[in-house]
C-alpha cells in the first residue's frame, strides 16, 4: 500500500512539473512573439513618421540615378526638374520613398512592404496574409500579428493600416479615396531565426531547471518513503513484541499478564458506570489423563483446538477470553448473570461438538469442559478477587457434580 502511495505521489509530482514546464514554454513562446510584435510596431511607427515628414514637405527632390529613376506611377506636375546648374532631379513621394527603404531593408533582417487592395504600382499588391489583414482592418481591427511563412521561411509578421490624409490625396485622389479612409497598410516581417535563438536558450534552461526540480522532488519522495517504511517496520516489530508479551505462545490467546491488566481496567469502568461484570472459569476435563495417554504433543494440539473454538464467540472489545494457566481458561464479559449462563452453555456445547477424541476420559469419548460462572455489580466494598473466587468455586461445583457442565455461584 505504501509503495502504491509513493508511486501515485511520484506520478502526480511528474505531472505537476510537466504542466508547469508546458505553461512556461507556452508563456516563453508568447513572450517571444510579443517582443517581435513590439519591435515590428516600433519599426512601423518609424516608417509612418518618415512618410509623414515626406508628405508634409510635398515630397523630396533627389538626383536621378541608375537606382533612382523617375516614378512612372506618380502623375503630378513638376515630377522631374532641372536645376540651374544642370542637375536632373525627380520627386520622391512617401510611397516611392517607402519602396526604396524596403529595398534597402533587404540588407537587414527586417523586411517591410507597403500594400493595398488597389495599389497604383502592381508590385505593391498584397500576398495572402496581407490580404487577410486588410480585410480585418476593414472590419475595425487595429493591427494584425502572427507567425507566417515567406518563401518557405518562418517570420513574425505584423501589419497596421495606413489612413488617407490630405497630403495623400495629391497622389491618390484619382483612385477615389477620401480623407480618413483605409487605403492600405505596411507589413513588417522579422525572421523567426533572429528570436528563435533566444527562445531555444530559454527553453533549454527551463527544461534543465524543471528536470533538476523533478529529480530533487522524486529523491525527497523516495527518502520519505524509505523513512516511513523503516518507521513502519520498527512499529510492526514493536507491535509484534508487544503482542508476544501479552499472548500465550501456544494458544495465541491473551496470557495471564494481559488478563491482569484487562481485569483492572474493566473493573474500574464497571464500577464507574455501575453495570454488571461476569466471569467464567473453564477447565478441560481429565486433561492430565489426556496427556498421559496421548502424549504432550497431542495435549498441545488439544489446547490449541479448544482455544480456537472458544475464541470464535468473542468479538466485542469489552469481552476477554484468556489462557489462565495449564488447561484452564477464563472469560471476563460485561453482561449480567443470565447472559453469562447462556454464553457458558454455548461454549460447553461448542467444545463437545468438536468431537475431539479423548480415550482416557471418564465421562465421554470426546474432549469436554467444565465451567464455573459468577456475576457482580462492582462497588467500593467489593473487589475483583471476590468475583474470581466465586467463579472458581462454581467450577469446583461443576467438577464435583459430574463435569461437562456449568456451575454457578453468587458473590
Amino acid at each position: 500500500m505504501r509503495r502504491i502511495t509513493f508511486l501515485v505521489y511520484a506520478v502526480l509530482w511528474i505531472l505537476l512539473i510537466s504542466l508547469n514546464l508546458y505553461q512556461q514554454v507556452t508563456d516563453t513562446k508568447q513572450y517571444a512573439q510579443k517582443i517581435a510584435t513590439r519591435q515590428a510596431e516600433m519599426f512601423f511607427d518609424h516608417i509612418v513618421l518618415i512618410r509623414k515628414w515626406n508628405a508634409l514637405h510635398g515630397g523630396v527632390y533627389v538626383p536621378i540615378t541608375e537606382s533612382t529613376q523617375p516614378n512612372p506611377y506618380l502623375e503630378v506636375p513638376h515630377r522631374d526638374v532641372e536645376t540651374t546648374d544642370g542637375k536632373h532631379l525627380t520627386l520622391i513621394n512617401p510611397a516611392y520613398m517607402t519602396r526604396q527603404l524596403s529595398e534597402m531593408g533587404d540588407e537587414s533582417d527586417i523586411a517591410f512592404h507597403i500594400t493595398g487592395f488597389n495599389p497604383i504600382r502592381p508590385e505593391n499588391r498584397p500576398d495572402q496574409w496581407e490580404a487577410e489583414a486588410l480585410l480585418a482592418f476593414q472590419q475595425g481591427q487595429k493591427s494584425v500579428s502572427s507567425i507566417g511563412t515567406i518563401n518557405g521561411q518562418s517570420f513574425y509578421r505584423y501589419m497596421a493600416p495606413l489612413h488617407v490624409d490630405q497630403s495623400c490625396l495629391v497622389c491618390h485622389q484619382r483612385q477615389g479615396y477620401k480623407e480618413g479612409e483605409i487605403r492600405g497598410g505596411i507589413s513588417v516581417s522579422i525572421p523567426s531565426a533572429s528570436i528563435d535563438a533566444f527562445v531555444s536558450e530559454r527553453l533549454e534552461h527551463l527544461t534543465i531547471t524543471h528536470a533538476i526540480v523533478a529529480v530533487i522532488g522524486l529523491i525527497v519522495l523516495l527518502l520519505s518513503y524509505l523513512a516511513q517504511a523503516r518507521l513502519s517496520l520498527r512499529l510492526d516489530k514493536a507491535k509484534s513484541r508487544m503482542q508476544l508479551a501479552y499472548l500465550d505462545s501456544l494458544t495465541l490467546l491473551p496470557n495471564r499478564r494481559y488478563y491482569d491488566a484487562f481485569v483492572k481496567r474493566e473493573w474500574k469502568r464497571a464500577l464507574r458506570h455501575k453495570y454488571p461484570i461476569s466471569m467464567i472459569m473453564i477447565d478441560i476435563d481429565f486433561f492430565k489423563l489426556y496427556n498421559d495417554n496421548l502424549g504432550h504433543i497431542e495435549g498441545d494440539h488439544c489446547l490449541r483446538q479448544v482455544a480456537k473454538t472458544l475464541k470464535r464467540f468473542f468479538r466485542r472489545p469489552g469481552d476477554l477470553i484468556a489462557r489462565y494457566g495449564g488447561e484452564e481458561f477464563c472469560v471476563v464479559a460485561a453482561c449480567d448473570a443470565e447472559q453469562i449462563m447462556v454464553l457458558a452453555e454455548i461454549l460447553r456445547k461448542a467444545v463437545e461438538n468438536m468431537r475431539l477424541p479423548h480415550p482416557a476420559s471418564k465421562i465421554s469419548e470426546f474432549v469436554t469442559i467444565s465451567l464455573g460462572v459468577a456475576s457482580i455489580v462492582p462497588s467500593d466494598d467489593l473487589s475483583f478477587e471476590s468475583l474470581l473466587h466465586a467463579a472458581d468455586q462454581a467450577l469446583y461445583d461443576a467438577k464435583a457434580t459430574g463435569r461437562n457442565r456449568v456451575g454457578k455461584r453468587r458473590v
